[in-house]
Order: structure tokens, then C-alpha cells, then sequence
């Protein structure tokens, strides 16, 4: 029997269009099922409905049962210990104050007795080696930390399922990782059924039983892993959702013969196992033209990539930073923001990559030093978390206002779509500006970030994907020079990256500068310029991409871990393309 049933099951928003339709999905005990697709397809929708304490409010049509009963029938306190769901925002789940409080809430709700909640919790955090920050404020943890915290929570209470919406949005790669190793000890030691959305696929994918790809609210594709990557490759859309190490198979697959009976590779093994096999063809001519040719110009552009931007329109110097006396977050940091570039801030949770974003931005002020910057300066910024910036009944209410976070009077639009048409070096004069956004430049705004669907719906009503696009089109609407992003892929699906990068290139190609701290190692190498890593409150590296992450082993991406042996300095799937001479495949933007 299927621990969880879904017989054509839909939903429905109020005064929207389906979120879910016609859904029939069978999940048996002990499955690992991953469901992607992408932001506002009906992922986090369909979780959300398996667990009656936050179910939405909406109209459903169809049944979903569990264990054999329909799950709306479920009785209360099984529903609460057997089904456990993890948010993708950690803050959002915490309920105390400290660990030990946080991870014994539940039991005592639960009413056992305070042995055996002693035992639970002892065991459990001996587990997630968490024995040692019982006493610890949740507040003061890092990321991954937190989410361990919660996860622990509700494994105290001996769940049977757990449902997962982006675990690790928030957390950088090597905690990404470790997270994810522990969800594959409790579903392969313990049986525990998995069921998670998740945008960083190239860690899960291996060892997932099912992938399930969700398009429109419809399910598009549903298999085991290498089955349906040979589906979702021949969809233009879909084969953005795959690892990296699976997209490289294809790619080579396209052009040089592949010994027979090859398995689609799924992980970083399985990937250079492909490669040897193909040892002879990628040795061949075209890697040796490259090498002898165009690597030189690489280099070459490499080093000046750098001092192209030459304006320099922030400076830091000597900025040191504490939130409280015995924690400093920041020492000494020395840093300059040029005019034009594409800056990216990259360093494990708790290194002070949002902290120095916000003394950047002027939301926080130096304990020491100071921040230079030239004058008449406009600044958007745009926080990880974008409900902050929300506080209308409406998306389009939302993009109505022309208040800033910096002030009414630096908030000047004059025409910031400029760049639709001819980039320039410079924003346009803004001394004939009253300050107001015309309808005009709203409405192609809109039709930019493909906001129209969403205009009526309540910001907190969308989903992470989409929340965190209407915050940049609205940090947008104060036309500014610089725009601060903190985390601005963060739940954002391969698709929907790809399309913000394309705007943001854009933007910047017409002057604007960017400034963004990320996790995201494969989108700050593919579209930003510059890497400055952070490491024990300072700067360790600040350099180019290609110089940044071809030099590590740990913290690089997914395509330069595969590919190292063959093209060490490639970090990037357009890259692999190049250097290999494969152009027959053009992804979707």
C-alpha cells in the first residue's frame, strides 16, 4: 500500500486559477521523491496539502490518503507526529528560544513524560552532534545549523514522513551538503519517506528514488532518476532542471560517439568515469586547438576583466563590525564597488556576507571606519528574505508605491528600461524627473518579469520564486545606481534564474552597478565578474570567477569538479560548450 495517495487531486486559490490540477501521484514507504519544477508550478502547493496543520486555504477537488485514509480524516495528533514538514525559511519554524527548549517543544505538547523526552532528545541531538549548543540561542546559530535544529525537532517525534520545501535555499554549499548526507542516512538507515522540492539538485539527484516534474500545476514528467533525464533532456525547458553532470553526458553525447551501454551519470563518479571512456576523442584535436590557441586570450581576458571598471562609486576602508562585543563579524575590510561591474559575495553562513551588504547600502553604519561614496548616489537594496518589502494587499499595489527603503526624495525613476534598447554608459539626466514612475515604464516592468499572472494575488500568497522577483522589480522602480541584492536566487528555479540573469546583464550593460552576496556558486560563476570571498571576518580572495573557483577543489561547481582533469580552468557549462566545440545545443532563457 502507498504511504501517501494522490486521486485526482486539484486546488484552487481563491479567485485564481488552478494551482493543482488532476494530480494522481503514488509515494510508497521508504521513497526518496524529489519534485521540481518551476516557481509557481504547484510544488510547495502540493506539500502544503499533505499536512492538514498548514494546509492552504483554497478549493480542492479530488483525495489524498495516507496510509489508506483520507488524510483529511486524519486524526490530529497522528498527523502531527507522523507528518513532518520542513519550511525553507529556518526562522519561520522556531518556536523557543534555545536549542533544548526548541527541539523538546513538541513532545510536551505531545504530553509524554519528561523521561522519555529526555531520552528523545538526547539521542537526537547526539545524532546531529548537537549536544553541544543545547544551551545556545537559536539566534546565534548558522544556517545549516538551524536547519539541523529543526529537523531534529521533528524527528523527536518519530515521523514516518517528511515533507521538505526547499531545505537548503539558505545554506551554503559545503552545509548544503552536509544537510543533505544526513537526509540520505534517515531515508536509507531509517525507511523514512522523503518527499522535498529543491531547486539544488546536483547533490540529490543520485540518490533520489522518483523525480517528479510539476508544470503549470499538471505533472509533466514522473520516473526514477536516469529515465527521466532521457524525458526531460528533449524538453528545451526541463533539461535546465538536471545536474550538471547529467547535462555535460548530453551535450558530449551530441557530438562524439559514446561506447555502448553507458548509464546516464548522475554524480561527480559517475561523471568522470564517462569522461574516460571518452579519453581518446576529448584529447583529440579540438581540446589541442584550444589549448594551443584561444586559452591564451582567456588568460588574457581573465586579468583585465578586472580593470575595466575603472569609476569607483563606493569604497570601503578599514570597516570593522560587531553585534555584540565578543562577535566580530567583520575586520578590517577593504573594498571597492566600480561602476558597471557585477559584483558577487560568496563565503560559508555567519562570514558577514549580508552584514557587509548592508553597511554597503547604508542600513547599517561601521563600528569602525568608513564607507566613501560619491554623492547623489541612489541605492536599491533588496533583502534575502523579500517579505520585508511587502506591505500592500497586492502585487500591483505593491508596484504602485515609489517609496524606498533610502527615502522619498532619492527615489527618481527616469527610465531605468532604458535598457531596452541601446545601452549606455551612464543613467539619463534625472533633473527633469518629478519623482513619479510613468505607466508606461510600470507595465513594461511587469511584462519583464512576467508579473501580469500575479497582480491580483497577495505578495504573500506567491511563492518564493515569484516573492523574490516582485522585490527586485520594486527595488527597481527607484531607478538606482546601485542595487544590493542579498541571496537573489535563493528559491528561484533554473528557468527563472536564467531569466533574471538575462535582465540583470542587461541592466548592467547599461550602467547599472550590482552588488549581491550568494551561495549560488554555479550562478556567480556564469554571470558575475568579480568573487570576493569572505573568511574569518575578512576578505581572503578577491578575484575573477574563473580564478576563484578553478582553483579549489571543495568550493567550485558541479562542471569544474567533473571536468578538472580536461579543462581545469572551465567552471561553466557555456565553457565546456566552447572549449569543446559543441554548439548544436542552445538552453532555454
Amino acid at each position: 500500500m502507498a504511504l501517501i495517495e494522490f486521486e485526482n487531486f486539484s486546488f484552487r486559490y481563491p479567485k485564481q486559477k488552478n494551482a493543482l490540477s488532476n494530480i494522481n501521484l503514488n509515494v510508497s514507504p521508504g521513497e526518496f521523491v524529489l519534485l521540481c519544477g518551476p516557481s509557481g508550478s504547484g510544488k510547495t502547493t502540493l506539500l502544503a496539502n499533505i499536512k492538514n496543520e498548514i494546509k492552504p486555504v483554497g478549493d480542492s477537488e479530488g483525495t489524498i490518503y495516507y496510509d489508506g485514509v483520507d488524510i483529511r480524516n486524519l486524526e490530529e495528533e497522528r498527523s502531527a507526529s507522523e507528518i513532518g514538514f520542513l519550511f525553507q525559511n529556518p526562522e519561520d519554524q522556531f518556536v523557543s528560544d534555545n536549542v533544548l527548549q526548541e527541539i523538546a517543544f513538541s513532545l510536551e505538547n505531545m504530553g509524554l513524560s519528561t523521561g522519555e523526552i529526555r531520552n528523545r532528545v538526547a539521542e537526537m541531538a547526539a545524532f546531529f552532534g548537537l549536544d553541544k549548543h543545547l544551551y545556545r540561542n537559536v539566534s546565534e546559530l548558522s544556517g545549516g545549523q538551524k536547519q539541523l535544529v529543526n529537523l531534529c525537532s521533528l524527528l523527536v517525534l518519530k515521523p514516518k514522513l517528511l515533507l521538505l520545501d526547499e531545505p537548503t535555499s539558505q545554506l551554503d554549499p559545503i552545509a548544503a551538503y552536509d544537510f543533505l548526507s544526513i537526509l540520505r542516512r534517515l531515508n536509507e538507515e531509517f525507511s523514512i519517506t522523503i518527499m522535498a522540492t529543491e531547486h539544488k539538485i546536483d547533490n540529490l539527484f543520485p540518490f533520489i528514488d522518483k523525480a517528479v516534474f510539476l508544470e503549470d500545476g499538471f505533472i509533466k514528467y514522473r520516473d526514477e532518476p536516469r529515465r527521466i533525464c532521457s524525458e526531460a533532456w528533449k524538453n528545451n525547458i526541463f533539461r535546465n532542471y538536471l545536474p550538471s553532470v547529467t547535462r555535460i553526458h548530453f551535450l558530449l553525447q551530441s557530438k562524439y560517439q559514446s561506447p555502448n551501454k553507458v548509464e546516464i551519470p548522475l554524480n561527480i563518479r559517475e561523471g568522470r568515469r564517462y569522461l574516460s571512456l571518452l579519453d581518446n576523442q576529448l584529447n583529440g584535436i579540438p581540446r589541442a586547438q584550444l589549448n594551443g590557441g584561444l586559452k591564451l586570450n582567456e588568460d588574457l581576458n581573465s586579468q583585465n576583466s578586472l580593470d575595466k571598471h575603472s569609476k569607483v562609486l563606493m569604497e570601503c576602508k578599514d570597516v570593522w563590525f560587531g553585534y555584540v562585543k565578543e562577535h566580530i563579524v567583520l575586520k578590517g575590510i577593504f573594498l571597492q564597488v566600480k561602476q558597471g561591474e557585477f559584483l558577487s559575495m560568496l563565503g560559508g553562513n555567519g562570514t558577514g556576507k549580508t552584514t557587509l551588504l548592508q553597511i554597503l547600502s547604508g542600513l547599517l553604519k561601521p563600528q569602525k571606519g568608513k564607507v566613501i561614496h560619491g554623492k547623489n548616489l541612489t541605492l536599491g537594496y533588496v533583502h534575502q528574505n523579500p517579505l520585508i518589502h511587502f506591505r500592500q494587499k497586492t502585487v500591483e499595489e505593491e508596484l504602485m508605491e515609489l517609496s524606498a527603503e533610502f527615502g522619498e526624495d532619492e527615489s527618481r525613476s527616469t527610465g531605468f528600461l532604458g535598457f531596452l534598447s541601446e545601452p549606455s554608459s551612464s543613467k539619463p539626466d534625472d533633473s527633469s524627473s518629478d519623482g513619479s514612475v510613468s505607466e508606461q515604464e510600470r507595465e513594461e516592468l511587469i511584462d519583464l518579469f512576467g508579473l501580469s499572472e500575479l497582480l491580483g494575488k497577495h505578495p504573500y500568497d506567491c511563492s518564493g520564486g515569484e516573492q523574490q522577483k516582485i522585490a527586485i522589480a520594486k527595488a527597481l522602480l527607484t531607478n538606482p545606481d546601485i542595487l544590493f541584492l542579498d541571496e537573489p536566487t535563493k528559491g528561484i528555479d533554473p528557468v527563472s534564474k536564467l531569466q533574471l540573469a538575462d535582465k540583470l546583464k542587461k541592466l548592467q550593460e547599461n550602467g547599472l552597478t550590482i552588488v549581491m552576496t550568494t551561495h549560488d556558486i554555479e550562478f556567480a560563476a556564469q554571470y558575475t565578474e568579480r568573487c570576493v570571498l569572505l573568511f574569518d571576518g575578512g576578505l581572503q580572495v578577491d578575484d575573477t570567477p574563473k580564478s576563484v573557483f578553478s582553483n579549489n577543489n571543495f568550493y567550485t561547481t558541479f562542471v569544474n569538479r567533473m571536468v578538472k582533469d580536461y579543462l581545469p580552468d572551465c567552471i561553466t557549462l557555456e565553457g565546456v560548450k566552447e572549449q569543446w566545440m559543441i554548439k548544436e545545443i542552445k538552453f532555454c532563457i
